[in-house]
């Protein structure tokens, strides 16, 4: 719960405080403290839904947060633009309204969080192109979290990790509904972790610092926190399930890697109670060092604020001399154009001005994918990406190929202007290798685990109620960590919206061999029987991806994910191996 000092100055109700700038600096305040409690009012709602086993209203609440911060600031600009008035583009006023709104910030534990609700308000009056300093936040003005805060942190000592231990701190967790078996978990969890910490024998008591917050996503709950002996230092998650017999442990997490898959860019956000974001931020920071920023701001459900830290993380790469944009590798898409930044692990997309055949869309449509993108449960799946708006770079960032391949394929959004280059919109998405390529460098056996979880993203994606419809391996790419995700959205559907049907058998020659189909195609039908010129990868791997998944080219298969959805079925989707589940007593 928020607390009073983390409230705003209330400027409108302060005597002998008329002026615009205060009024209007009250005003932003004010509309952030709404979105705020909004904000954390449906997070807290995570754990009841938990509990009740409640995952339709899960998935509601995550789309219904998605949405509060656009309403509050339309509010905040409207109130804005009514208080100024005449003066509401004077930059001299708002260098004043800035001035009064930090002077509000003091003793906010989200004082970062609240000053990029500030940069949103300007850079919509403004229209901003690039950034300014005198109207906008553009560097972190926040100290540095304490390492160890009691108010997030739970912290642990003991000689050695076992069951009492991990009973303990799963019983610190204040559930209204009870484990299914808390000991035998506790047990499981004590073993994983003495087993871990075997593998660097130190002397030395151990201490666990848990995180106070639980981290909801889809069907599951996460504790989350660290375990330290001597000089090393693994990350602790452990994912819940609240099955029909009671909540348990469903795995222990203990590696870099998995914990990063878990925070990972294809997921949907995290429902965490985070009234101090940049607390949480360092001690996730602390257990995946390779973790942007901006990544954790986002993967705990401020995305707008991470979006400001990839800016300027992006800001202080271009600064350095040997700075230069690139194409991106894989093949040219029809509707973006892609580039990329080598020493920064992001591309950059740009809506083309024309689309070539068979594409029939629209710029507006385009957009449209990645709204749909951004507001459904993506399940591992879909990349994340940051829309942007009135970007300028520094023109010797573009070799003179890339340069003129942008402005020819998208000169209605990219412009030069001197020593700088304009680009009205983009989208930004973490880099990963597409998996065409991926396929053609890989070893048999990395082959082989790509093709398999390419099957893999398609099938979780069908039971999120998406169907990819352009299921080439050119739009699907491999992560760092060996997962397949699809991050090209111009086809993508509700799957409860196509129907899948069987190709009709020729009556005749004619009908058998005529160039266009001789049967009625409505607009949403889909033929699962035509996949496998397209869908089925081709080589040594072939027969492994048709044994594991030759189901996706059945209707059958498609239409009893269609029963499912319709029936109310939420499909399980955890982000870690079933190897890493915890054994089972059947009998139980």
């Amino acid at each position: 719960m928020r607390s009073k000092q983390d409230s705003p100055l209330n400027l409108t109700g302060s005597p002998g405080i008329g002026n615009r700038a205060d009024r209007a600096a009250a005003a932003i305040h004010l509309a952030y403290e709404r979105w705020i409690l909004g904000f954390e009012e449906i997070t807290r709602r995570a754990r009841d839904r938990f509990e009740r086993r409640d995952w339709r209203g899960a998935q509601s609440d995550a789309t219904t947060r998605l949405a509060l911060y656009r309403i509050h600031l339309d509010g905040a600009v409207a109130d804005a633009r009514d208080i100024l008035e005449d003066a509401v583009l004077e930059r001299t006023r708002w260098a004043a309204v800035k001035a009064r709104h930090f002077e509000g910030l003091a003793g906010r534990a989200d004082a970062e969080v609240a000053q990029t609700f500030f940069n949103s308000v300007t850079r919509r009056i403004f229209s901003t192109v690039g950034a300014d300093a005198a109207i906008e936040y553009l560097d972190p003005s926040t100290p540095p979290a304490a390492a160890v805060d009691p108010g997030l942190i739970h912290r642990v000592v003991c000689p050695e990790v076992d069951a009492g231990v991990v009973r303990d701190l799963l019983g610190g967790y204040p559930w209204s509904v009870s484990y299914a078996q808390l000991a035998r978990d506790a047990a499981q969890v004590a073993a994983l972790v003495r087993d871990r910490l075997a593998e660097r024998p130190d002397s030395g008591p151990v201490t666990i610092d848990m995180l106070r917050p639980v981290f909801y996503r889809n069907k599951g709950a996460y504790l989350v926190g660290r375990v330290l002996r001597g000089d090393l230092m693994l990350p602790l998650v452990m994912p819940l399930i609240h099955a029909e017999r009671g909540i348990v442990v469903d795995a222990v997490l203990m590696s870099e890697d998995e914990a990063s898959v878990v925070f990972g860019f294809s997921w949907s956000y995290f429902r965490v109670e985070a009234t101090r974001p940049r607390a949480m931020v360092e001690f996730l920071g602390s257990i995946m060092p390779l973790k942007r920023t901006d990544e954790l701001y986002t993967a705990i459900g401020f995305n707008k604020h991470g979006k400001t830290e990839l800016y300027r993380s992006l800001m202080q790469v271009l600064e350095r001399p040997d700075a230069r944009f690139a194409f991106a590798e894989g093949d040219e898409g029809m509707v973006m154009a892609v580039f990329t930044l080598p020493s920064f692990s992001t591309v950059f997309k740009i809506i083309k001005d024309s689309f070539g055949a068979p594409k029939h869309t629209t710029r507006q449509a385009v957009m449209d994918k990645y709204h749909f993108v951004f507001v459904r449960d993506r399940v591992g799946r879909l990349a994340d990406a940051q829309e942007f708006e009135h970007l300028e770079f520094p023109r010797r960032c573009f070799p003179d190929d890339l340069l003129e391949y942008l402005l020819s394929v998208a000169g209605a959004t990219v412009r030069v202007e001197g020593d700088r280059v304009v680009i009205r919109q983009l989208y930004t998405e973490r880099r990963v290798t597409p998996l065409n390529l991926f396929l053609r460098e890989a070893g048999e056996e990395a082959a082989r685990e790509a093709v398999l979880d390419y099957g893999n993203a398609i099938k979780d994606l069908a039971a999120a109620d998406i169907f990819t419809g352009d299921m080439l391996l050119k739009n699907f790419g491999v992560t760092r960590h060996g997962r397949v995700i699809c991050y090209d959205y111009d086809e993508l559907s509700l799957l409860s919206e196509c129907r899948f049907r069987r190709l009709p058998q020729p009556a005749s020659i004619e009908e058998e061999f005529a160039a266009e189909p001789w049967f009625h195609v409505g607009e949403m039908d889909v033929f699962p029987e035509e996949f496998r010129a397209f869908l089925v990868p081709p080589g040594p791997v072939r027969e492994a991806f048709l044994t594991a998944h030759g189901d996706l080219l059945s209707v059958e298969f498609w239409q009893g994910v269609q029963r499912r959805l319709a029936a109310g079925e939420v499909f399980d989707v955890f982000p870690y191996r079933r190897s890493a589940r915890l054994r089972r007593d059947p009998d139980r």
